[in-house]
């Protein structure tokens, strides 16, 4: 009978639990830190991975279970070995939030030897290194954690080789003398020097930029600079919808397909640009020598930050625990059973509830909880289920493909890194804007030819500054009209204000734009070598500015409605000058609510 061997260890640490979660529960930087080798993923079947990594003289193979854990006070993981000198290992570990502050973390090994060399290796390995080891790491991860938590950890003496500090100071230049500034290019420069390998193989530029104090979008457009130049390499990341994990990553937009399939969740999913293909950056080979395949763990809870929980649930039995929450909507589902229960989580909801799962089907309707509730969940089956809480919203730390696509420094930059011809992926949701110059045709006639392609040419060039401004970017211009792509409707609202107020104040005659704004879901797609945008909403869009008679912008509900957009208006348009109206948009049945804004 195979010998088993049982080790508790207790840490009182100063951190709060939710402090220390994202270093403790990231099991594969703790692995690393802890001295384990890189592992090898060799298959997926029914949720169990099977997993291997080589030490002196032995080859270890297992099966590991799915992660359990409920955030951010428990997680747990059971191994069961094919090869090597263990039979079996459990991991649980648990935070217990102290009084008045701090954490007691109790770290729970339970491991059954399959040989001598089990017997001989586990009290040795387990139970004096490893618990040295933990020790060291988890007190470091909580010294990191009681100074603000930095996402990334260095480790200190890390520096890059002579030649890749001259080629990046070099480059760092470059980047100066084309307008990126030093607040990004200092503390890049430091994070491609010292920062760990981990942190390297997906650099974030949202979640850099968070933990910098700078804004977003000037980290993003920094780091496409910082690509062209070639100090970074840029990856189209396709982001499985149920784990979130990478299911593809590809090196050119051209490579990216409407279609995906996650090996982990066996599924095929449809890829959107606002959601599930997020860019992420590497250093480029010649700066910084980085391996992205390498792995030491396969799985934690920390790679699926946007479950709160995944709990097996034995049949016919309930289970307590509490729990933290962010304020939106959940999703409770299990991989057994067919669809869902919603969940709505903020201050007034309910601080204990009971969560039943039987096959009956889910309840309807949106179910409320509080922000720190305390959970029985009920298992009314016959079959043992896992039961997760699934945050619907995706990770506002995600630079997407309809942000960088939107950008004009992006289409000015990689004007070539476009759809494969015939692709066509969709965008949830993206801001249009249509312009048009009025009576350009008359001032050709009244000043002249010149003067007056001057003149156009001049509005061209304050849209483009404005676009630009405002993270939007020209999608194409059509003789005297413009299309633009925007992320957010008061982006877009923004623009145009400035511009018509510029143009309006350069030259005689004073140029008037006639302007049509609207928000909905569009096809992402290349033509003529180019990235456009196709669908109703830009079909809609086109028609707006025919509604204007110069000077004004067409709004649609979607773009009148945002809560930017009202707060601007109110702040900006004169007293009387927005009226709503029924507009019929040619080729759609129905009239459409607009709304008509006088810019000057």
């Amino acid at each position: 009978m195979a010998k088993e061997y049982h080790y508790t260890w207790t840490w009182d640490l100063e951190s709060s639990p939710e402090a220390l979660w994202p270093l403790v529960s990231d099991t594969n930087r703790f692995n690393r830190d802890t001295g384990l080798p890189p592992m090898e993923l060799l298959s997926i079947s029914n949720g169990i991975k099977l997993v291997r990594f080589k030490i002196p003289l032995v080859q270890v193979e297992w099966e590991e279970e799915p992660f359990e854990w409920t955030y951010p006070y428990r997680f747990g993981i059971l191994r069961r070995y094919r090869k090597g000198p263990l039979a079996e290992m459990r991991v649980d570990c648990r935070l217990e939030r102290l009084q008045p502050s701090g954490t007691r973390m109790i770290y729970d090994v339970l491991v059954k030897a399959k040989n001598i060399l089990g017997d001989v290796s586990i009290p040795l390995a387990i139970g004096i290194v490893s618990a040295r080891q933990f020790e060291t790491v988890f007190k470091r991860y909580d010294r990191i954690a009681s100074n603000g938590g930095p996402e990334l950890v260095f480790p200190k003496g890390r520096v890059l080789s002579s030649n890749g500090r001259s080629r990046l100071q070099v480059m760092r230049d470059r980047l100066k003398d084309q307008g990126v500034d030093e607040s990004i290019l200092n503390p890049l420069y430091e994070f491609l020097q010292h920062a760990d390998d981990l942190s390297i193989q997906r650099m974030r530029p949202y979640a850099l930029a968070d933990g910098w104090g700078v804004s977003r979008r000037a980290v993003l457009e920094a780091f496409l600079y910082a690509t062209r130049v070639g100090v970074l390499d840029l990856y189209w990341d396709l982001l499985c919808p149920e784990c979130r994990g990478v299911a593809e990553d590809y090196a050119r937009l051209n490579d990216v397909h409407a279609t995906s399939h996650c090996n982990t969740c066996q599924i095929d999913f449809r890829v959107n640009f606002d959601h599930n293909v997020e860019v992420i950056f590497r250093p480029n080979q010649s700066v910084r020598a980085v391996d992205a395949t390498v792995e030491f763990c396969v799985g934690s809870p920390q790679r699926q930050p946007h479950i709160a929980f995944s709990l097996i649930v034995p049949p016919r039995e309930e289970l307590p625990f509490s729990t933290m929450l962010s304020e939106g909507r959940y999703s409770l589902r299990s991989p057994q059973l067919s669809g869902a229960q919603i969940l709505l989580a903020n201050n007034s909801g309910a601080e204990k509830i009971d969560l039943r799962i039987n096959h009956k089907g889910w309840p309807t309707g949106v179910t409320e909880l509080g922000l720190m509730p305390y959970i029985h969940l009920i298992n009314e089956t016959d079959q043992p289920l896992t039961v997760e809480l699934m945050r619907t919203a995706w990770s506002d730390q995600a630079a997407t493909a309809a942000d960088v696509t939107t950008l004009q420094v992006f289409r000015d930059l990689f004007s070539s890194e476009v759809l494969r011809p015939g692709e066509e992926i969709s965008v949830g949701a993206t801001t249009l804007m249509f312009t048009d110059l009025r009576n350009s045709t008359r001032m050709y006639r009244e000043i002249g030819d010149a003067p007056a392609f001057g003149r156009v040419r001049e509005h061209f060039e304050i849209l483009e500054q404005a676009v630009a401004a405002e993270g939007g970017s020209i999608v194409k211009t059509m003789g005297d009209a413009i299309m633009a792509a925007f992320r957010s409707p008061v982006s877009a609202v923004r623009a145009i204000w400035t511009v018509q107020k510029q143009i309006a104040e350069r030259g005689t005659p004073p140029l008037s734009l006639k302007v049509g704004i609207h928000n909905g879901p569009c096809i992402v797609v290349n033509l003529n070598d180019r990235l456009d945008y196709f669908g109703s909403t830009v079909n809609i869009t086109a028609r707006l500015p025919n509604f204007s008679v110069g000077g004004e912008a067409i709004l649609s509900d979607a773009i009148r409605n945002d809560e930017e957009v009202i707060e601007f208006l109110e702040k900006n348009a004169p007293p009387n000058s927005l009226t709503r109206f029924q507009g019929e948009i040619r080729g759609y049945d129905q009239s459409m609510d607009l709304w008509r804004i006088k810019m000057q």
